[in-house]
């Protein structure tokens, strides 16, 4: 039984380790993204076809996460608020790096409190998400990412 222990034990962290360094798979995060730094296209809606990219925030922290384009940036939403950890690490730093495909985009992260852009941007992520607008989300932030 030790020596069953003694392998396990290595094994897992190895696992932690291995994870940690590594780009998002799923709902685990991971660290810094690979890719090609990308200018910022004109507009960000023809964007709107990948369902899930890859955002880094400080740290270097990656996630995959749903967003939307519009014209005048990107958004993505932390539906926990502060509490999500990649939304408390943006109020150490906003800038942020989002990859679509292999392209990375160097931008920052802008916490939205007009409520007129956040009902329009809803409307676009129930839309592409076939989402239904509701308040299950009471603690939601929106970010519009936009050029640094």
């Amino acid at each position: 039984m030790q020596n069953r222990k003694f392998i396990l034990v290595p094994a897992l962290l190895f696992a932690l380790v291995f994870v940690a360094g590594c780009e998002p798979k799923g709902p685990i995060p991971g660290g810094k993204l690979s890719g090609v730094i990308t200018p910022n296209p004109e507009t960000w809606i023809a964007l709107n076809d990948f369902q899930v990219v890859q955002l880094e925030v400080n740290g270097p922290y990656s996630i995959n996460i749903w967003g939307v384009g519009t014209e005048r940036g990107y958004y993505v939403a932390a539906a926990k608020g502060d509490e999500t950890k990649w939304a408390s690490k943006l109020s150490e730093n906003s800038a942020v790096r989002l990859r679509i495909e292999k392209n990375i985009y160097e931008l920052q992260a802008i916490r939205v409190s007009d409520e007129d852009e956040k009902a329009q941007v809803l409307v676009i992520y129930n839309s592409k998400y076939d989402l239904e607008a509701n308040g299950d989300f009471p603690n939601a932030i929106l970010y519009r990412l936009e050029a640094r």
